[in-house]
């Protein structure tokens, strides 16, 4: 669940200016695609990969991605720590769209899980893997909480998470096809008292699938970052229930079309901001975000032309 973001503009002038005398590059990418992830099967896998990997894929939003994929004709492994669960929504999956679908039960905050994500997939046609695993927001005060709470945050939407992106990242780049999905927070727009350490590690989160799209664009590999408030998901009722708040109050958006969204987005990377309201703000909306991203990796790959 996300936080209202405190609007600010950044700019770029920590950056490094170019070298002199070094020739302005053109950054080395594709055209900006909209639209262009074909939504028919064969068109899908050819263009991706026959497997898609759903990390935190039990229910909720990650239950979504998976049915949204295997509706795109892609075979799916669902990775969670609960095995009731997977098995649930992997039966369904098969009943509804005939794909091979594979369970892990993983705990995902374990040191060794990332390891143990990629030693699953090594015989597998990897075509997309979806990241809808992390710790949520405790409510808690920074300094209130045992420094613990934070560690274990940390480890999950931070080590974890980059981790996962660069084994998964490597191998993608390698066979020159694949799509990368963070399912983030707009919590990432700026922090917020009881959410310090939560909108950090969404803020990382942003900033690095960021740098990953400009990476990886010359390499026909995808990288989309969703951004949304709320999701009508069973953990975010199970919360509102405590609170004696209905689902109806909040706005919650259904998993299955923020999926839906994200899926078909996914060529038209960095950032897919559902909730998105001003199409000009440059902190918040896709497309300025977008040509930010492209300038100053222009302006750094001049500057670091020495760098291999």
């Amino acid at each position: 669940m996300g936080h209202a973001p405190a609007r600010r503009c950044g700019d770029a002038s920590h950056l490094p200016p170019e070298r002199g005398g070094a020739a302005r590059v053109r950054y080395p990418a594709r055209q900006h695609r909209r639209g262009a992830v074909a939504t028919d099967e064969a068109g899908f896998t050819v263009r991706y990969g026959e497997w898609a990997v759903i990390a935190g894929g039990s229910d909720g939003l990650g239950a979504a991605f998976a049915e949204r994929l295997a509706a795109r004709g892609m075979n799916c492994l669902l990775v969670a720590r609960r095995p009731a669960p997977l098995d649930a929504v992997a039966a369904a999956l098969r009943r509804h769209h005939g794909v091979q679908v594979r369970t892990l039960s993983l705990d995902l905050g374990a040191a060794d899980a990332v390891g143990q994500l990629l030693a699953a997939t090594t015989d597998l046609d990897l075509g997309v893997v979806v990241f809808n695993a992390g710790a949520e927001s405790t409510g808690a005060r920074f300094l209130d909480a045992p420094f613990g709470e934070w560690r274990m945050l940390i480890d999950r939407n931070v080590g974890f998470l980059t981790e996962a992106l660069y084994g998964f990242g490597r191998r993608m780049r390698a066979q020159a096809r694949g799509g990368l999905i963070v399912v983030g927070s707009e919590a990432a727009f700026g922090g917020a008292a009881r959410g310090a350490m939560y909108t950090a590690s969404k803020g990382y989160a942003l900033n690095l699938c960021e740098s990953l799209w400009a990476e990886l664009r010359p390499h026909d590999v995808d990288v989309l970052t969703l951004l949304f408030r709320i999701a009508d998901t069973p953990t975010l009722r199970t919360v509102l229930a405590r609170r004696g708040i209905p689902i109806e109050a909040t706005g919650a958006v259904s998993p299955t079309i923020l999926a839906e969204a994200s899926v078909t987005a996914l060529a038209d990377g960095p950032v897919l901001n559902f909730d998105e309201e001003d199409a000009t703000d440059p902190l918040t909306a896709a497309a300025p975000r977008r040509t930010r991203v492209e300038q100053v990796s222009v302006t750094l790959e001049g500057f670091y032309a020495d760098v291999a």
